[in-house]
């Protein structure tokens, strides 16, 4: 019978005349007689660097797989939440608000057109009220289709019985109707009950310019800017399509 073998490693990282870094294993091969021969399998840094990346390529994977399912998680929920019945409006209970972002609400007061102001340039998402003047001007130069940039209006809204004044987002309106003598039969007056969605503020985009409070010039809804500025409360709701600008 042969005597027992074994192996021993020993590691060494050197470097050659006009060569890479590379890692040296000494491997020994040992019998009951004693030492054999000895072997080395030398790994240059480049060789080791490019095994790891299907390690690197699988862990990316694995993470975007994550991610897809975060996302679609939190579009379902969001879901949810918007096409929830619509709850009343905690006008006792404001610290409620936060645990109602994306959730309707029913609010009951009247709209102050006359402190109106707008966030553009904003594209249009929905389709229900294109217009014949709409499609007729569509492909144009300046074009008012649906795909086309206009604005959001926001109006501040004073709830019925108190002081609080909230910011109501009204909906899009074309290039040709963000005057509010262009629209005069949707600024519906004296007490109304809407139903909206509870908004907070909304970062900056990217590539997004800065607002210009002081000059009116709103790009994107940062409520407490607005809310400062045009001394309301800092409480944003989207009305719902039925009670957008174009309710009437």
């Amino acid at each position: 019978m042969g005597g027992r073998q074994s192996l021993s490693w020993t590691a060494r990282v050197g470097r050659r005349s006009g060569q890479d870094t590379v890692l040296e294993l000494n491997a020994t091969k040992v019998t009951g007689g004693g030492v054999k021969r000895p072997k080395r399998l030398e790994l240059s840094f480049g060789s080791i660097s490019m095994l790891t990346i299907p390690a690197v390529t699988f862990g990316l994977g694995c993470w975007q797989v994550k991610r897809l399912t975060w996302k679609l998680d939190l579009v379902d929920k969001l879901k949810h939440r918007t096409l929830a019945n619509p709850v009343p409006f905690p006008i006792d209970d404001l610290s409620r608000l936060s645990e109602l972002e994306y959730r309707p609400v029913t609010i009951r007061g009247e709209f102050l057109h006359d402190r109106e102001f707008l966030i553009s340039p904003r594209g249009r998402l929905d389709k229900s009220h294109v217009t014949e003047e709409h499609r007729r001007t569509a492909g144009s130069l300046i074009s008012t289709d649906t795909s086309s940039h206009g604005a959001h209006v926001i109006t501040p809204f004073r709830i019925a019985n108190s002081d609080l004044v909230i910011l109501v987002n009204r909906g899009w309106v074309p290039l040709s109707h963000v005057t509010a003598a262009s629209r005069r039969v949707g600024q519906v007056e004296g007490i109304v009950t809407i139903n909206a969605i509870v908004r907070g503020c909304e970062k900056r985009p990217q590539f997004v310019s800065e607002n210009n409070p002081a000059a009116g010039t709103w790009y994107y809804r940062d409520v407490d800017a607005m809310a400062k500025q045009h001394s309301t409360a800092p409480i944003f709701v989207d009305a719902t399509i039925g009670e957008s600008v174009w309710r009437i």
